[in-house]
This record gives structure tokens, C-alpha cells and sequence, in this order.
């Protein structure tokens, strides 16, 4: 059986890849045959011949769940653009299933890192591309991939409250990952903030 990464490589050598940079957003060089493609602040590019994939510079340590997420983005973009309606991880499809690893691994780390300290949460979030934005206590709306912002939220705690954190999906993240994409996509998220 293959793993997530040979699987997502394997669709991802049998595609075109000027489809897929036009339905993720990314650039197409027909000439070096790479696709250039922005996740979270970064640029990688990817060999259509193989499908190697190499970073461009940037502050955070590429994993191979960040691999596997650029060439899943690369072949699962449905095309269409955000929606500006966030969703909960709860309402993606099956993610009340997964809610409670997820606040484990992701929601809960965030919010015990950054609580009172707001400012150090909004720079952490910009280093990935963030900008703030209107929401909880402080907040910011991350393009993590180019049809795929991410808003991460922070509410600090107090006497009655202890510190919340929330990461909500643009509304058509389901039409580009899968909801266990999309469960990684926020647990790496957060490992990158805390870097």
C-alpha cells in the first residue's frame, strides 16, 4: 500500500502539469518544466519530470508532511477560488471524528504558547505570510497555499477562561484536501507559529 506522499507523487507524475498550475494557482515554466508553487510564505518548485521538490529560502524546516501537502494541493486544486466563509474543522466533512486528536496537536499547543502574548503570535503568523485580521483576540488570515487561506484565531484567557486558539478553512478547502489533508495541513501550521 502506498503512503500519502508515493500516492500523491504518483497522481502527480500522471498529470499535466500546466493543469494542475492553473488549477492551484501556480506557475508553469515549460521551458525548466517546474512548477513554481507559494505555501505558507515559501516558494517551491516542482519537477514535472519527477516530482522533486526543493524550498525556496525561508525560516521553518521543510518536513516530508510539507512535501506531501504541496504535491496533494498540486494534484487534488479543484480550481476554484476562496469563498470568504470560513469553516471550523468541525464542518469539514468527517471532522468531528478527528476534532479531538486535532485539538490536541494543534488548538490546544497554540493557545497555551501564545496566550498573553499577542503581538508575538501576529509576527509568528506573518513570517508564513499572514496578515491580521479582525477576529478573537488577535488573528490572522494565512495563504497557505494560493486558493487556500487559513485563519488562525487566538483568545486570550483570564480568571474564568483559560486560553482558546482556533484554526478555521476557507470555505472551499474540501474542494482542494481532504479532510485528513487538511488536518495535517493545520497541525504543520501550527508546528511552523511555534518555531
Amino acid at each position: 500500500m502506498l503512503d500519502a506522499y508515493a500516492a500523491a507523487l504518483e497522481l502527480f507524475l500522471k498529470s499535466d502539469p500546466a493543469r494542475l498550475a492553473l488549477a492551484g494557482g501556480a506557475s508553469w515554466d515549460p521551458g525548466a518544466r517546474v512548477l513554481r508553487l507559494r505555501y505558507c510564505g515559501r516558494e517551491f518548485t516542482v519537477a514535472a519530470e519527477n516530482g522533486d521538490i526543493a524550498a525556496g529560502p525561508g525560516h521553518w524546516e521543510v518536513t516530508r508532511n510539507d512535501l506531501t501537502l504541496v504535491l496533494q494541493y498540486l494534484v487534488g486544486a479543484s480550481g476554484l477560488p476562496p469563498r470568504g466563509r470560513w469553516l471550523s474543522f468541525l464542518e469539514l466533512p468527517d471532522g468531528g471524528h478527528h476534532y479531538r486528536p486535532f485539538q490536541a496537536e494543534a488548538l490546544d499547543p497554540l493557545a497555551r504558547r501564545f496566550d498573553g502574548r499577542g503581538e508575538e503570535f501576529l509576527k509568528a503568523g506573518r513570517l508564513l505570510g499572514g496578515e491580521e485580521a479582525k477576529m478573537a483576540d488577535a488573528a490572522l488570515v494565512i495563504p497557505v497555499f494560493p486558493k487556500l487561506p487559513v485563519a488562525v484565531l487566538l483568545w486570550h484567557g483570564d480568571d474564568e477562561f483559560p486560553a482558546r486558539a482556533g484554526i478555521l478553512y476557507d470555505a472551499v478547502a474540501p474542494s482542494h484536501l481532504s479532510t485528513a489533508s487538511l488536518y495535517v495541513l493545520g497541525c504543520e501550521l501550527v508546528r511552523k507559529m511555534l518555531a
